[in-house]
């Protein structure tokens, strides 16, 4: 019944076994696995692999640590690729101020461009926010809609800034007059397994029916897996701490994630 709902698996230690990878996931219990692209060439990768495996599913974009390398146009070819059902998300997308803050506005605007599609395209957005929580959400406040909805993936945020996502449709109506389209889902990785996690109070503080399972595999692989590439298999691992620090049983949290899942991704 899980849902991984980030994992990059055409990097080569996921692609060259991935028959592997997925046959460990599925005897983990994971379902599904939303794999996000970085670029054109990866949005391909994916529509192929999510086209041979049925347990695959696309979201198609480009990484904010990427955009320095294209020009705006290189969205739009992306963009023709959408109409597959096994598309459902625009992503992976969003802000990064660790690695490199020299194009600060070019990634702001191809943020801009990806929430535009994906309110286009009536698909979630998958959010990206490396250091740079507060103006992502920024970001998706100036071009909200209420078709808009999507996912702060591996957040590493204050309960402060949790509250400010869980916020930002109530930023432009009441609850009462609320359509409930407009809807942000938050999510956490492997590290949160790890001894030194900063964040256990936001973990603990989300609302059950916001939050969502992921690895970013192969990345952030959690205890007892840390230092060794992550896969979709080493979830159960992740949804284990969570439930842990939420004093939930695990099997209901499993239930629970995969329902937020299937609401977000209509899947």
């Amino acid at each position: 019944m899980i849902v991984d709902t980030h994992a990059h698996l055409y990097y080569e230690s996921l692609i060259n076994n991935i028959e592997d990878v997925l046959k460990r996931a599925e005897d983990a219990g994971v379902e599904k696995i939303i794999a996000p692209a970085v670029d054109y060439n990866t949005s391909l990768q994916l529509l192929e692999l999510s086209a041979k495996y049925n347990m695959i599913y696309a979201a198609l974009g480009i990484h904010p640590c990427d955009v320095n390398k294209y020009e705006y146009n290189e969205l739009e070819k992306i963009e023709k690729l959408f109409g597959n059902e096994k598309i459902v998300g625009v992503g992976e997308t969003g802000i990064d101020y660790y690695w490199d803050t020299s194009y600060n506005d070019k990634q702001k605007e191809f943020f801009r461009l990806h929430i535009e599609l994906a309110k286009d395209k009536e698909l979630p957005v998958i959010i990206h926010t490396r250091n740079s929580i507060d103006d992502a959400i920024q970001v998706v406040i100036e071009n909200y809609s209420e078709k808009l909805k999507g996912q702060f993936h591996c957040f590493d945020g204050t309960v402060e800034q949790l509250n400010k996502v869980m916020r930002i449709e109530n930023s432009f109506q009441s609850p009462e007059k609320s359509s409930g389209l407009g809807t942000f889902y938050v999510s956490f990785t492997g590290n949160v397994t790890y001894k030194k996690y900063s964040y256990t109070d936001t973990v603990a503080k989300i609302p059950i029916d916001k939050i969502l399972s992921e690895t970013d595999s192969p990345f952030l692989s959690p205890v007892p897996y840390r230092g060794k590439p992550n896969e979709p298999a080493y979830i159960v691992n992740t949804i284990k701490k969570i439930a842990e620090i939420k004093n939930m049983n695990e099997e209901d949290m499993k239930k629970q994630l995969r329902e937020n899942a299937k609401s977000l991704f209509n899947i």
